[in-house]
């Protein structure tokens, strides 16, 4: 069974639960190429599970997730590995190692995953760097960075593969409003230079408008709203209004299943 090449990503009717609790219900989604696709959600809806699906890093219950032409789901571990290489991912603290300056945290893909040579990988780290304005910094260390410049470098981290496909795990967690306004510019800017499709989860209202060319909203496991962003402001759907508005009415809170109206 194939995807075909039309999609970056797809999930298929995927059902995903820990333990007792049911995370994902038949969700399905579509990523299309040079989609800067923003997944909204109550916290602890199964936002970043979708990430890590996609990654490999977990398994569905039940369902299809794929890459391009390949269904991880289905896909030997080594393949895995190799299909991953096209996958960048940006985590939520940025996950740089501590003990490593900024050119090794960068470089550590390339050393791990490639043959280059050391003149290779610098040159690649130092274009990388530049391009997220952190060229200057190569020889610190983490420790010496402010939220904004670690979450530049893991940025720079996650284009060095060359990635057809970025996931972004909460981009602006933690930062104050201007510096996640940069980082917001700077993952713009970065999709449309390098014709890169991104996944975006966040639940900061601005920065998702910002950033997206399209969004979907997960709810109660499903994606009830999939929409251009101006289209999705005018969702008709009440648990999408009422996320919006950030208003304590609706059915969010009373966990209302008339809201889940699949489209």
């Amino acid at each position: 069974m194939s995807a075909g090449n039309s999609n970056i990503a797809e999930l298929r009717d995927v059902k995903m639960q820990f333990e007792e609790k049911k995370v994902l219900d038949g969700l399905s989604l579509t990523v299309r190429p040079q989609d800067r696709l923003v997944i909204m959600g109550q916290s602890g809806s199964g936002k970043s599970t979708i990430l890590r699906l996609i990654l490999g890093i977990l398994q569905p219950n039940s369902g299809s997730i794929f890459f391009k032409q390949f269904e991880i789901t289905r896909l030997p571990r080594r393949k895995l590995q190799q299909v991953r290489r096209k996958i960048g991912m940006v985590y939520q603290y940025s996950a740089l190692l501590s003990s490593r300056t900024v050119r090794d945290n960068v470089a550590l893909p390339l050393e791990e995953l490639t043959d280059k040579s050391r003149e290779e990988i610098d040159e690649i780290v130092d274009q990388k760097l530049e391009l997220v304005g952190m060229k200057d910094s190569k020889d610190g260390l983490p420790s010496e960075l402010s939220g904004g410049m670690k979450k530049r470098v893991s940025l720079a981290r996650a284009l060095v593969m060359e990635p057809e496909l970025i996931l972004f795990d909460e981009p602006v967690a933690g930062l104050d409003p201007v510096i996640a306004s940069v980082i917001d510019e700077l993952i713009i800017s970065l999709s449309e230079k390098s014709k890169v499709t991104s996944i975006t989860v966040t639940h900061e209202m601005g920065s998702a408008f910002r950033i997206g060319t399209r969004m979907a909203m997960l709810y109660q496991g499903k994606i009830i709203e999939d929409a251009e962003p101006e289209k999705f402001k005018q969702s008709a759907n009440p648990v999408v209004a009422q996320f919006l508005s950030g208003s304590t009415e609706g059915p969010i809170l009373e966990g209302s299943q008339d809201a889940i109206a699949t489209k």
